[in-house]
């Protein structure tokens, strides 16, 4: 009893009061959840993977391609990177060239039978070799298993053995820093031992080695030129000597001064994370910011409990000497696995693509056994905490498995949900049913320089699947990489990936709801649904075509983007032969016949060349036969019928959408392509209209 009356509290010491407070776990998840889902970046895709080839994974020609083409997600070391082709016949063909995105092999080889497509990429970005293959056939089906299983190698897992020893390494390195640190408080524990210099020396050795595997496995084998160019340049190579460097510098100088060995030690931290998939994230440095993150405070928690194990405590655990090393290392441990707990589940989400994933892949698999470790290790923490039953060597054993299951997830070469990807981006965007056919009902809109295109299908009352193609400037890498949601009616839809341009919506539509789509990063296309189902409209174009191809003269105003800076051009046409146009704040052109007048100004002189002759009328949805035609105003009052339809013009997905008057007469037309967001307003059909040669 004490003065004052009252039994007396045991004192837990400041670290328990101050920083754990008297419910110390569900607050520190709560916090940690919180702060990564709001905070985490997403990552960019792991592995430089194909996304799309032509021709396509499984596809059957008639004839063998010239060149086959690979499109990657990533960009590519082009030194590093290589693809082969392998005829039927046994030959071989290699690429011919590697440019930052893509990989062509030209094939001089028109055998029938089925071609192997081989491929291993090296990513500038994060520096990771990824093999893949696929198959074709010519005049032959290539038969099921076009896309190679996500496993990993010989060379995989003997890199996943040494990774895990030097994840090992730099744990323990990291808790016995803390230890030291924890047993200098007052009283001091002068029986805690740590051999810092000794961790440091096998993490080193490790990291060696694992780097310089890295480079054997990107250059094909032993070449001391592919080794160089892999770690010579780029800042994935750059980090991955500065790790080794690092490492080599915190063994010197353990070696003298322990303690500060935690500086070059957290700089091999960042070099790690550097080297890894948060080079990926976008932005790069609050990827690496979160893995450094994650690393350190995996170091303090499991890292920490690798180095009790080897502690001896006078009295053991249970002693006096023993609790009071637990209640300093407690708070601390709790903390970091709340962090490392939190990272841990964002990072093992983005790779699964369903939670099936865990029993159905070989990945899931592991990470299960992973998870299943860490939870075993939260009672034993907890029971080590409270003093009841201190156990650091069963702790520790869980800590290894779970830094083995670690290494050997990195060595996969595609996680459940990458590798998804990878076989849908390899069907192509045909293949993945985002175009319309005839009896589908389709428009198109665009947001930034995003193309979006809609296809509704079946197109009638009730349940409907939203194919949407979604195609920026930058093409199907770029396309690959959007996130894209949709809603309809007011209620946000689940999107599923279909292929790189390609995504897919479940909506149900009775006709008249809005439907948006929208695109991260570039905004927002809106679509009014008509009613459904949307009446074919075939002839309004075919009547359409005949009125405005009977015209003698016509104008057209033109606005083109999606230039930051639209285009407008005024033209005039007079069949057969003659136009005139004139560009806002531009130049001015006359055509007639063979002969081009053009002069950059009012007042610049004109010059004259000579040209083959234009043909006059001539429209911007002429030269395919139109697709999906309907008309979006059924029932509509007003002397205006508005139709859309699709169109491949030499093989490019093009959207157009007409405003056709009771005379069939064109008022307004709009185009959409990728990069090409056209709108011509016509005006003045058949007005008195001579285009003659400038004079002076």
């Amino acid at each position: 009893m004490r003065a004052g009356g009252g039994p007396r509290r045991r004192n837990r010491g400041p670290y328990v009061r101050g920083v754990m407070g008297r419910r110390p776990v569900p607050l520190l998840l709560a916090v940690g959840v919180a702060l990564f889902l709001g905070l985490a970046p997403r990552p960019a895709g792991a592995h430089a993977t194909v996304l799309s080839s032509t021709p396509r994974a499984g596809e059957e020609l008639r004839t063998a391609p010239g060149v086959v083409v690979l499109t990657f997600s990533q960009p590519l070391d082009i030194r590093l990177s290589r693809a082969s082709v392998a005829a039927p016949n046994g030959q071989r063909f290699d690429q011919g060239s590697v440019s930052e995105q893509e990989v062509r092999v030209p094939v001089t080889s028109n055998l029938p039978g089925i071609y192997q497509v081989s491929w291993t990429s090296v990513s500038a970005v994060d520096g990771h070799t990824l093999s893949g293959g696929f198959r074709f056939g010519v005049g032959v089906s290539p038969g099921a298993g076009a896309v190679d299983a996500p496993l990993p190698g010989t060379g995989d897992l003997a890199l996943a053995a040494l990774r895990g020893l030097e994840y090992a390494g730099l744990l323990l390195a990291v808790g016995l820093l803390l230890v030291l640190q924890l047993a200098a408080l007052t009283p001091r524990l002068d029986w805690v031992r740590g051999a810092v210099p000794l961790a440091l020396a096998a993490t080193a050795a490790a990291g060696l080695a694992v780097v310089l595997g890295e480079a054997l496995l990107a250059a094909g084998g032993p070449s001391l030129d592919g080794v160089s160019a892999y770690l010579g340049s780029g800042p994935a190579g750059w980090s991955r000597l500065g790790r080794v460097a690092a490492e080599a510098a915190a063994v010197l100088v353990a070696l003298r001064w322990p303690r500060l060995a935690v500086l070059p030690l957290g700089a091999a931290l960042v070099a790690l994370a550097a080297a890894g998939h948060a080079a990926a994230v976008q932005p790069p440095a609050l990827g690496v910011a979160v893995t450094v993150l994650h690393l350190a405070s995996a170091g303090l928690w499991a890292g920490g409990i690798l180095a009790l194990a080897g502690q001896r405590p006078p009295g053991g655990w249970r002693g006096r000497e023993g609790r009071r090393l637990l209640v300093r290392f407690s708070p601390v441990a709790l903390a970091a696995f709340a962090v490392t707990a939190a990272t841990g589940v964002l990072q093992g989400a983005e790779e699964l693509s369903g939670v099936g994933d865990l029993v159905a892949t070989a990945y899931g698999q592991v990470l299960s056994l992973k998870a299943l470790a860490v939870l075993l290790m939260v009672p034993l923490s907890v029971l080590a905490w409270r003093r009841l039953f201190p156990a650091p060597r069963l702790e520790a054993g869980l800590a290894l498995v779970v830094v083995a299951a670690s290494a050997l997830l990195a060595a996969f070469p595609l996680p459940p949900a990458r590798f998804q990807e990878a076989q849908a981006a390899q069907a192509g965007p045909e293949a993945a049913l985002a175009l319309p056919t005839d009896a589908d009902l389709t428009m198109a809109s665009s947001t930034g320089d995003v193309l979006v295109g809609l296809t509704l299908r079946p197109g009638r009352p009730g349940p409907n699947t939203a194919w949407l193609y979604v195609l920026p400037i930058g093409g199907e890498p770029a396309a690959s990489r959007l996130a894209v949601t949709v809603t309809a009616a007011g209620r946000e839809e689940a999107v599923r990936r279909c292929g790189p341009a390609c995504r897919a919506a479940d909506v149900d539509l009775r006709g008249g709801e809005s439907l948006t789509v929208d695109i991260a990063g570039s905004g927002a296309a809106s679509f009014r649904v008509p009613a459904l189902p949307a009446p074919n409209a075939q002839s309004v174009v075919d009547r359409a075509q005949q009125a405005m191809h009977a015209l003698r003269t016509y104008r057209l105003d033109e606005t083109l983007r999606p230039a930051k800076v639209p285009l407008f051009v005024q033209y005039a046409f007079q069949a057969p032969d003659r136009l005139e146009y004139q560009v806002r704040g531009g130049g001015q052109t006359v055509v007639v016949g063979q002969q081009q007048f053009s002069r950059d100004g009012p007042a610049a002189p004109w010059q004259s060349t000579t040209m083959p002759a234009v043909q006059v009328p001539t429209f911007i949805w002429d030269g395919a036969r139109p697709v999906a035609a309907r008309a979006l105003d059924a029932g509509a009052a007003g002397p205006l019928q508005v139709v859309s339809f699709y169109e491949s013009l030499d093989g490019v997905p093009v959207w157009f959408q007409l405003s056709v008057d009771g005379q069939g007469l064109v008022e307004q037309a709009s185009m959409r392509a990728q990069a090409h967001f056209m709108t011509h307003r016509y005006y003045d059909f058949d007005a008195p209209l001579t285009i003659a040669p400038p004079t002076g």
